[in-house]
C-alpha cells in the first residue's frame, strides 16, 4: 500500500477527493505514530459548511463553500475541495475571464487538467512554476475522476503530493467544474507526516446541501419558455453521478458490497 496514502475525505454521507515517495513503501522511512493515535481538534467555516480536525500547531487558514485550506508548522499544506472553472473550447480560445481559470477541452486528459491548475494556482500566488513528476495515476470508481501521486518541485522547494481532480460534465455555456484536493509536505518529511496528514483528511466533513451545491453545475439551465417547451439546442444537464455515489466512490472508496446498487455496487438499496 503507498505508505503515504489517505483514506481521505470520509465526508458523512457526502464528499469529493484525496492525496503520498512518490510515496511507496520501499522509498519511506518508518514513522512513529499511527493516524488513529493523532489527536485533533475540529474546526469549522465560518459559514458553517464544512469541518475538519487539526492537531496543535496547525492552523485552518481560510475556508468556505466547502473548501478548506489547512497548513501546518513544518510547511506541510492540505487543500481540501477546490473548485476550479474551465471552459470547454480548444486551448487556443481567449479566456473569457471572471471566474474561468483555463480553457481545455473537456475530454483532455485528467493529468493535463490538473498540472494546469497547479501551474495557474502557482502563478496566482506569484510562486516558481512548479515542475511536476507523477509517480502514478489511478482511476478511481467514477470515470471523471482519478488519483494522482508525485513531486512537485519549484526552485528549492521540492514537496510529495497526492491528489485528486474530479472534471464534471459541462454545463449548457462550455463551462465546467473541477473539484481538486491536494495534499503536500516537504519531501524529507514525508514518512514523518503521514500518520498526521491521514487523520487531518480522514476528518473532514462538508453538509450535504453544500456538497450538493458543489457537484452541481456550474451554470443553471435557463427558466423554460411557457408551456414548458424546452429551448432549441439545449439538453437537459445530466450529472454522471450523485453526492450519495460520489462519495461511496470517490471518497470512501468502499468496496463493492458497501456501495447501494444504484451506485453500482453490489448492496441492497
Amino acid at each position: 500500500m503507498n505508505v503515504f496514502h489517505m483514506n481521505l475525505v470520509r465526508i458523512s454521507g457526502v464528499a469529493a477527493l484525496a492525496v503520498g515517495a512518490a510515496m511507496s513503501p520501499a522509498c519511506a522511512q518508518p514513522h512513529a505514530a499511527d493516524s488513529s493515535t493523532v489527536k485533533l481538534k475540529t474546526v469549522t467555516t465560518e459559514d458553517r459548511t464544512a469541518s475538519v480536525g487539526i492537531p496543535d500547531g496547525w492552523t485552518l487558514v481560510k475556508g468556505a463553500n466547502g473548501f478548506m485550506y489547512v497548513s501546518g508548522p513544518n510547511d506541510e499544506r492540505i487543500n481540501l475541495g477546490v473548485i476550479v472553472i474551465a471552459k470547454d473550447a480548444p486551448a487556443s480560445t481567449p479566456n473569457p475571464g471572471g471566474e474561468v481559470t483555463f480553457v481545455m477541452p473537456f475530454g483532455t486528459r485528467l493529468r493535463e487538467k490538473f498540472t494546469t491548475i497547479l501551474e495557474a494556482g502557482a502563478a496566482k500566488q506569484g510562486s516558481p512554476k512548479p515542475q511536476l513528476t507523477f509517480a502514478s495515476e489511478a482511476p478511481t470508481k467514477l470515470p471523471m475522476c482519478s488519483r494522482f501521486l508525485g513531486t512537485s518541485t519549484a526552485g528549492s522547494d521540492v514537496k510529495k503530493f497526492e491528489g485528486i481532480i474530479c472534471s464534471l460534465k459541462p454545463d449548457w455555456l462550455g463551462l465546467y467544474k473541477n473539484i481538486v484536493f491536494l495534499l503536500e509536505v516537504p519531501s524529507s518529511r514525508a514518512a514523518v507526516a503521514r500518520p498526521i496528514v491521514e487523520a487531518i483528511a480522514s476528518s473532514y466533513r462538508v453538509t450535504p446541501d453544500m456538497f450538493k451545491r458543489m457537484l452541481a453545475p456550474y451554470t443553471a439551465l435557463p427558466p423554460r419558455p411557457a408551456g414548458g417547451a424546452v429551448m432549441p439546442g439545449l439538453a437537459p444537464y445530466q450529472d454522471p453521478t450523485n453526492a450519495e455515489c460520489f462519495d461511496y466512490n470517490v471518497i470512501r472508496e468502499s468496496p463493492p458490497w458497501e456501495v447501494p446498487m444504484h451506485c453500482g455496487g453490489t448492496k441492497p438499496g
